[in-house]
């Protein structure tokens, strides 16, 4: 993880921010594309007046939880269907049918055919993630990781050439294989995604791996070389900037451009940041990210420097930070270690229940090196991770 070498000015560590700034929307999914297609392909249909084959997909479903579909004007819907009426953000069933189903009707007008419907939409699990480093000779292969982890960081690209990175291609190798890790790595990754849901993140930089991106040709081969990756590893779901550090200002025009061409290259992929709490270049270069839609949340690091690790401090600074971009694009970054600037298990879990009652919509939470918290048993993933996800 990026050291935090230079702690100068902490007793500004309260220091106004800037105004927020950014979309709150959650960011957009893999299916989105689809979505966008199927409701097209329900209006077409619409105007030809003729009923829509739901076992087909149109419309896709708004609600998995209770297989509801995006109402949509002239479509005709069979007995039973549930429909997300949009205008109102309310649920309809099909409760009465004609010759042609719904007739096309709209659920708020047309009583008869249409009665309100409770749907319990599950929500979403917040995030509990770790950072998986590649410089430990023996660790846990992917697949076997603790289960409470639902993110993991592959840590780190680095580079080309050294910072700020000659060309803007960065490198990636993989962890020892002392129990497997590495020789198995493609298929644990793939199997993490596919079958355990997990989410597995490319984190770029770290300490003393700071990059610049002067201008377009270098970001372009940076995207080029990250896109490479995702290839070397068979997919992966997103990047996380770590790039930034110490006297490194970020590029933040460039890294915007790279963030939303990797988004527009894979769908769905996610871009995180873990910035230093206290600075206000890291605090800027995420509100703007935020705000130009190139990046899914910030993860402040609350370790490796005086004081970051007390949770009065951690309560207060994440306070600020969701100020600035909101409660969904906040991740807090725990390290549990008996090590000076470290929390304990029990610190952690204080801290996390005192952020949670704050903010409910608090994104997750991350930890400081899997291999740490395992060798430890597991304080961080059996201890704060089902105060997470309960």
């Amino acid at each position: 993880m990026r050291k935090i070498r230079t702690y100068l000015g902490m007793a500004v560590m309260g220091a106004l921010l800037i105004a927020c700034g950014g979309s709150q929307d959650d960011p957009k999914s893999a299916n989105a594309p689809i979505q966008k297609a199927r409701v097209e392909s329900s209006a077409v249909a619409a105007a030809a007046g003729t009923s829509v084959d739901l076992a087909a997909g149109a419309s896709t479903a708004a609600a998995a939880g209770c297989n509801a579909v995006i109402w949509a004007p002239g479509i005709n819907y069979p007995l039973g269907t549930v429909v997300l009426y949009q205008p109102n953000g309310q649920y309809y069933k099909v409760v009465q049918v004609a010759g042609n189903g719904s007739d096309g009707t709209t659920p708020t007008i047309s009583t008869w055919y249409w009665q309100p419907f409770s749907c319990v939409v599950p929500s979403a699990k917040k995030i509990v993630a770790g950072y998986y480093p590649n410089w430990t000779p023996s660790p846990l292969r992917i697949r076997d990781i603790n289960p409470r982890y639902n993110l993991i960081y592959l840590f780190a690209a680095t580079p080309v050439g050294g910072a700020p990175g000659t060309t803007g291609a960065v490198t990636w190798s993989a962890p020892g294989n002392g129990r497997g890790a590495a020789s198995n790595l493609n298929a644990d990754i793939q199997y993490a995604r596919s079958t355990q849901g997990r989410k597995i993140i490319l984190s770029v930089g770290g300490a003393g791996n700071g990059m610049s991106f002067p201008n377009r040709a270098k970001s372009q081969t940076f995207v080029n070389s990250i896109a490479a990756i995702y290839r070397q590893l068979g997919g992966i779901d997103g990047m996380d900037w770590n790039t930034f550090e110490g006297s490194q200002a970020p590029d933040t025009s460039e890294m915007i451009w790279i963030s939303l061409e990797l988004k527009r290259l894979f769908p769905g992929f996610i871009i995180s940041a873990p910035p230093a709490p206290w600075n206000n270049v890291d605090k800027e270069f995420c509100r703007a990210m935020v705000a130009a839609g190139a990046l899914d949340y910030a993860a402040p690091q609350y370790y490796d420097g005086p004081g970051l690790n007390q949770p009065a401090y951690v309560v207060d600074n994440v306070r600020q930070w969701v100020n600035l971009l909101g409660a969904n694009r906040v991740v807090v970054g725990f390290g549990i270690n008996n090590v000076t600037n470290y929390m304990t298990r029990e610190q952690a879990i204080t801290t996390w229940k005192q952020v949670k009652a704050n903010h409910p919509d608090i994104r997750g939470g991350f930890d400081w090196q899997i291999n740490t918290d395992e060798a430890q048993g597991w304080p961080f993933a059996n201890g704060v991770g089902p105060l997470i996800n309960p």
